[in-house]
């Protein structure tokens, strides 16, 4: 990766309240000189087919970096928050389909974890704001 990372935000939070904001708050107070890009936050809710598509379609001409995205109908239950290395980047967000054709965009997995370890997390999770305390962190 570059001297200054990339992180790139793909949600369905929409535009009308806080929640990009929130999650670019989190990125700038971890990684303060970090440039993020705003793929779309206007996926249809709940649209995890469209999220995956968009996501696919875009990855592949953006800078090598962490690509964030959030479209879960599945907050809240034991689905697992994950992230997946590939040659082009790593893929952050539920394991929920969202991801996968990314991926292989990107060269294809090379890796995996699941989003478990504390450090990586926001000191309080809150059970339906993964985006901003599982997934930005």
């Amino acid at each position: 990766m570059s001297a200054t990372p990339w992180i790139s935000l793909t949600t369905d939070y929409g535009l009308t309240d806080g929640f990009v904001a929130a999650c670019h708050g989190v990125i700038a107070r971890i990684a303060p000189a970090a440039r993020v890009i705003d793929v779309t936050h206007l996926v249809p809710p709940a649209d995890v087919r469209r999220g995956a598509a968009v996501l696919a379609q875009t990855v592949p001409y953006l800078p090598v970096g962490v690509h964030v995205a959030v479209v879960d109908p599945g907050v809240g239950t034991a689905r697992r928050g994950v992230a997946l290395a590939t040659p082009g980047g790593l893929l952050v967000g539920p394991d929920n389909g969202l991801l996968p054709e990314a991926a292989d965009a990107l060269g294809g997995v090379t890796g995996a974890v699941e989003l478990t370890t504390p450090a990586w997390l926001a000191p309080r999770v809150s059970r339906t704001f993964h985006g901003r305390d599982v997934f930005a962190p």
